[in-house]
């Protein structure tokens, strides 16, 4: 099992905001939704070509801005098709850090 790395302070990502970070090549975005912090793998795997962090949260999930497929931020599930996932990366924070576990 990873370690996890710190990406952002809390201050970067205050209630009902999102970040975009980069780690080991992986676009990650990180959501605050009610100071509860979400991590998943930033392109759509639907066509593989938009980045969700520019979706439109619905309660804790995210809608591509593309064709409008909801990914559960907890499971990375999918609302349209139960065999399409996004990756979902545990989040802690740790004093100020935000810190992800990527591996």
């Amino acid at each position: 099992m990873s370690e996890f790395i710190a990406v952002a302070k809390v201050a970067d990502i205050p209630p009902d905001s999102r970040k975009r970070v980069e780690v080991n090549g992986k676009k990650i975005s990180i959501f605050n939704i009610d100071d509860q912090y979400y991590a998943i793998f930033d392109t759509c795997p639907h066509k593989k070509t938009a980045p969700l962090i520019r979706g439109t949260l619905d309660g804790i999930g995210i809608k591509c801005p593309n064709h409008g497929y909801r990914f559960d931020l907890k499971t990375g599930g999918c609302n349209i098709d139960p065999n399409l996932k996004t990756q979902v990366f545990p989040v802690e924070v740790q004093g100020d850090d935000v810190c992800i576990q990527v591996g």
